[in-house]
């Protein structure tokens, strides 16, 4: 039984991961009616930076910060450079684009550091306790504790605050939102800024359990839009609940499988998936670019 709970509790805390990667996500495709696939690369510069100015001689702490800092101009950068100026006819243009950004944004890295993979700082996860028979690290209690609050927080601003009202509107019809003067662009790239924090947050604490390189953060974003396709995109709840059980799914795969089984046990679920959602995502997708 309490192998069980070791391996529940272990696939939460990877499903929160999912969840708090995937809000970003959310967001961005919900008022930006956008996919990117560079979303994991941004996250991976905040680590890098981090780990590379942690190792220069800074404090992880300010590391850290700066990591995030990184993250948010980044994200919001490639907003304003890059997203915006994609017409809104030009459907699948963005994933292209974001396709693009991903491959530069490695290639950049790895020619400023390295293709290799660093060792990043515990950052707890070497700080553990029992709790109902399931150790526990001081890692995997903050991931769990940011997710509620961060997912709890942003379900109360889209819902009951007038920010949230004014992303609805630009979600629903940006020209319209744009007349009643809402400053659309702002709202846009202040989105991608948000998503670029959760970004660096998730990638740092992913970094921090195995280790960092040019690619790591791709097998996370793989399975965050699998969790997005599963739930809906155009939802909030949904596809947040099912990043949990993704990661419950793969962590119980792995325990009854074994190591190697987590990839292939994904695999197989995407393809399930996809050969009952496409429709609806595909719609989805359409519906909201148009």
């Amino acid at each position: 039984m309490d192998g069980l709970t070791q391996v529940l509790a272990g696939g939460i805390t990877q499903g929160c991961l999912y969840a708090l990667m995937l809000l970003g996500v959310l967001l961005v495709f919900q008022v930006s009616k956008v996919m990117s696939f560079a979303y994991g690369q941004v996250g991976m510069v905040a680590a890098f930076t981090a780990w590379a100015v942690n190792a220069a001689g800074v404090p992880v702490v300010l590391a850290l910060v700066l990591g995030a800092l990184v993250a948010v101009l980044l994200n919001a950068a490639i907003d304003v450079v890059a997203i915006r100026h994609i017409p809104s006819d030009r459907v699948g243009l963005d994933l292209v684009v974001t396709l693009g950004l991903f491959l530069l944004i490695a290639a950049v890295m790895q020619q400023l550091i390295d293709s290799n993979s660093h060792s990043f700082p515990a950052l707890g996860a070497d700080t553990q306790a029992t709790v109902l028979g399931a150790r526990i690290s001081v890692n995997d209690a903050v991931v769990v504790g940011l997710a509620v609050v961060v997912v709890t927080g942003a379900w109360l601003v889209l819902s009951r605050t007038s920010l949230g009202t004014n992303l609805r509107a630009c979600a629903e019809d940006a020209d319209i939102a744009a007349s009643t003067g809402i400053n659309v662009r702002a709202l846009r790239t202040g989105t991608w800024a948000v998503a670029g924090l959760l970004a660096s947050v998730v990638a740092v604490a992913v970094a921090s359990r195995v280790a960092v390189d040019a690619f790591y953060m791709t097998s996370v974003l793989v399975k965050v839009f699998i969790a997005g396709m599963i739930g809906g995109l155009d939802r909030f709840w949904p596809p947040l609940l099912a990043a949990v059980g993704l990661g419950v799914y793969e962590s119980l795969a792995v325990a009854t499988f074994g190591a190697d089984a987590g990839v292939p046990a994904v695999f197989l679920l995407i393809i399930a998936v996809l050969a009952v959602v496409p429709k609806r995502f595909v719609l989805d997708t359409s519906e909201a670019r148009a």
